[in-house]
This record gives C-alpha cells, structure tokens and sequence, in this order.
C-alpha cells in the first residue's frame, strides 16, 4: 500500500493505492498529527521526492513523544530518512547522531532510530543551525563513515514561505511549512560526505567536590571542584 502526493484543485494531497483506512475515529495522537498533515488513509506517509515513504506508526510514536509534529521534527525525519538512503544503512542497523540544534530536530532520531542522549548515540552542540552528522556505528580507532544534512538557504530560497519560516521573517504555520518541505523532499536539503574519527571508552573517574562534598564525574584529574560550584562561585581560575 502506498500513497503519494497529488494535486487537486491547487492543493497537495495524499493519494490511496491498493488498499483500505483503519477506521474513521481517529485516536488522540491521531488528531493532534490531523493539525499539521492531512491523515493518509493507507499505512504509509510520503516525505517527499527522494525521500521516500515512512509508516503512520512512525508518524504517530514522533507525536507521541514530542507533542505535536512540528517542523523542526519533520525536518528531522526528512534528514533520518535521506541519511540511511545516502550511507545505504537499514531502519534496524546502529548510528550516530550529531545535531547542531537542541530545538525539535533531534526527536525523531530518537524514537525512531535509537540513537539517544543516555545511550550516547545522540550528541546535541546547540550552535542554532539546521544541520545533523549522521554516521555508521563504527569501532573505537577507525574512523566512521557518516554525512553532514543542512537545510539549505540557498535552496530554500525557491519556496518563497519556507524562506520566510526559515529565515524567521515571517509566522508560516507548521501545516504550510510541512507541506512545502513534502513538495520540496531532497532538494531542499545539502549534504557532504564526512570521516569522523571514533574513540575509545574512557574510564569514569568519581571525585567528591571539595565545595559541596557531592561526587562528580572528573573530566580533568587536577579540578577537584564540580562544574556547577565554578559556574556559581565565579570560580573558574581555581584549580
């Protein structure tokens, strides 16, 4: 079964082949996602040009855990979706995930793809851009092959209100902006094929803080205070 999108009086839609709706009571998360897309009536939900189909269920378990589809997170499955097809890797085969934003992006690599701040397969270096580095589990001291997504401005620029969320000079709804990246699919996107050197696990060393008398895990064997006691006392010279 799958749909894709089609055009209808003006407006982009998800079209049915082979096959049948679930029902027509929508569940909750069901209805919140009704909010930004319109619910296919198949199993499968079109991303976009080179991008490919992802399943209702994966659509739903974003919802589930982020609250609503926002674009942010659409655009982060958008990438998900164009990093396993660049680097040839399966749904069930093992990243991980740099993302150069903390806002909404890096949601759907957890749910969906198991790479997750605790188990360390997601790292976050919020410096406000809208770009991830995705590479293949690799072992310690070889170096993983991955790829750097950014949503372009450059190509944005040919959809004149995505450029105008992106940029913040305008307030698009998240259904106008979602719609548009489903048109766009791959093309609003760039990328560039990286090597990312893999370490090997260091052993965790516990120090009590001379200041607060609480364990911290020391990063540097001659700081005997933890971070939030320098950050407070003003105490970054101390050693």
């Amino acid at each position: 079964m799958r749909n894709h999108l089609s055009k209808k009086n003006g407006a982009w839609k998800d079209s049915q082949h082979n096959g049948s709706g679930e029902g027509d009571h929508p569940n909750p998360l069901e209805l919140k996602l009704s909010e930004v897309v319109e619910i296919p009536k198949g199993s499968d939900f079109f991303l976009g040009p080179g991008l490919q189909f992802v399943t209702m269920d994966s659509l739903l378990r974003i919802v589930s855990f982020h609250g609503y589809l926002s674009t942010g997170a659409f655009i982060g499955l958008q990438m998900l979706a164009l990093g396993r097809r660049l680097l040839g890797i399966e749904e069930n085969e093992r990243i991980h995930v740099l993302c150069e934003t903390g806002n909404c992006l890096p949601d759907p690599f957890q749910v969906l793809a198991g790479a997750t701040i605790g188990n360390r397969g997601l790292m976050i270096r919020d410096i406000g851009k809208m770009a991830v580095t995705i590479t293949r589990h690799t072992p310690p001291g070889e170096r993983a092959p991955g790829v750097r997504i950014i949503l372009d401005p450059a190509k944005t620029r040919k959809f004149d209100r995505l450029h105008a969320w992106y940029m913040n000079t305008e307030k698009v709804p998240h259904r106008e902006v979602v719609q548009i990246l489903r048109e766009a699919g791959e093309t609003a996107y760039s990328y560039a094929y990286v090597k990312v050197p893999v370490t090997g696990k260091w052993k965790k060393r516990v120090a009590i803080c001379s200041i607060c008398g609480e364990p911290f895990v020391q990063t540097d064997r001659d700081k005997s205070y933890c971070v939030t006691c320098v950050n407070n006392k003003g105490m970054g010279e101390l050693s």
